[in-house]
């Protein structure tokens, strides 16, 4: 299979197909103390992983979809033409492993791209949450009302609640990347004995769509 696509690499000289992305390494549980009365108020700014904005990661995922389902339109036809033609087995089998390895690097990405998407909304939310924590504790204490103390409690509350969920989001992503590479060498050794190109991708895919529906229930 001829392609270009900048995460695709020969299946045959099988490298980590992603190093661990910044954004999912372990986050921190806790923050420095807001600033004091008088300091100028500045929401922070979130930095996300590799410049890529929530509009870019959709954009990045539409863009899997399509490929990830052209590749599933080949591995039908791979599979139809292995079981009625035998002189070109040996070069078919080759562009099937490859389409596999293609499928399950697609596949990788696309489901970091989904928590990388989930993540980022929650780092904007932390800083919205830090930043009204921050003006509530600029007020003097002396000038504190009981609503201002139950809206810090809330506050602290809700930024808590922020941080174990990004936490597991780190969790939940180490977890599908060794179900899907767990998965797909499982199916590449059946695959030695018995050709079934169209089950691997229904797998892939699944594994692929359910990540996607489980954030989406979570968002």
């Amino acid at each position: 299979v001829q392609t270009n696509h900048p995460w695709i690499k020969n299946p045959f000289d099988r490298k980590p197909a992603m190093s661990k992305s910044k954004t999912f390494q372990a986050l921190p549980s806790t923050r420095a103390p807001a600033p004091g009365h008088g300091f100028p108020l500045i929401k922070r700014k979130v930095q996300t992983d590799q410049n890529l904005s929530t509009e870019d990661l959709q954009v990045e995922i539409r863009e899997l979809d399509k490929h990830l389902e052209a590749l599933e339109q080949r591995g039908v036809e791979l599979e139809g033409n292995l079981r009625d033609c035998k002189n070109e087995e040996e070069q078919m089998l080759t562009e099937w492993f490859s389409l596999v390895h293609e499928r399950h690097v697609l596949v990788r990405r696309e489901t970091e791209l989904v928590y990388l998407t989930k993540q980022q909304k929650l780092e904007e939310r932390q800083a919205d949450v830090e930043y009204k924590l921050r003006c509530l504790l600029n007020k003097p204490e002396s000038d504190w009302s009981p609503e201002d103390r139950r809206r810090e409690q809330q506050l602290m509350d809700e930024l808590v609640a922020i941080i174990e969920q990004r936490n597991q989001i780190v969790s939940s992503l180490d977890q599908d990347r060794q179900s899907i590479n767990k998965e797909g060498l499982k199916e590449l050794k059946k695959s030695k004995g018995k050709f079934k190109p169209t089950k691997m991708f229904k797998m892939l895919n699944h594994k692929a769509e359910g990540t996607k529906d489980s954030m989406d229930k979570k968002s």
